[in-house]
């Protein structure tokens, strides 16, 4: 099985890339290219299902941007148009089940946002409402099994230990799941029962 990474801020350039890599997670080794993203940029949430890598707004530098587009996992390649988002913008986070990907939060300046997007991830199209998170929130990150979908983040209090939860399936308001040990934003999250692994 494949991770694949796409987009970011490069150095010693100090500007957004295009690259796209990839990693066989049950071995240990250096990446290899997998091709290229529609667009460089940076700060975008990301979903998966077994067959497909699916990459969600961002910012070009320029501008917040509601693109969507995807990869195959198992086969190398440029990635190519999904779809649009409801809302341009960055920092957001994503989780997803076997079927379903779901982007929560946000920042579209000059302010947070608290929307939460859908998409089917084995056909191409716009986003659709979810429903929203409890505060608008940023610096967002998501983890999920191929129930639920949680979210901590960054909101206009300043960090927040806050954790919000959707039933990926369903849609509606993100609900309370209870708190971190420490007011953050910006970590890194992952599971041993995310929905886009066997």
């Amino acid at each position: 099985k494949r991770g694949v990474f796409g987009g970011g801020y490069k150095s010693p350039a100090d500007a957004n890339t295009n690259v796209m890599e990839f990693i066989t997670i049950a071995s240990t080794g250096n990446a290899t290219d997998f091709g290229d993203l529609t667009a460089a940029k940076r700060q975008g949430p990301s979903v998966s299902s077994p067959t497909r890598a699916i990459y969600a707004g961002g910012f070009d530098d320029t501008n917040r941007i509601n693109n969507i587009e995807f990869v195959t996992i198992a086969t190398a390649g440029n990635a190519a148009d999904f779809g649009d988002l409801t809302d341009a913008r960055q920092e957001a986070g994503g989780a997803s089940d076997y079927t379903r990907g779901v982007f929560a939060g946000g920042y579209d300046a000059p302010a947070r946002v608290n929307i939460i997007d859908y998409i089917t991830m084995a056909s191409a199209g716009n986003a659709i409402d979810f429903g929203d998170t409890q505060t608008a929130l940023t610096s967002s990150i998501g983890s999920s099994n191929n129930t639920r979908g949680v979210f901590p983040g960054y909101n206009d209090g300043g960090r927040q230990n806050t954790i919000f939860f959707v039933t990926i399936q369903t849609t509606g308001d993100a609900q309370d799941f209870g708190d971190l040990t420490v007011n953050r934003s910006g970590a890194s999250c992952c599971s041993d029962s995310h929905g886009g692994l066997e």
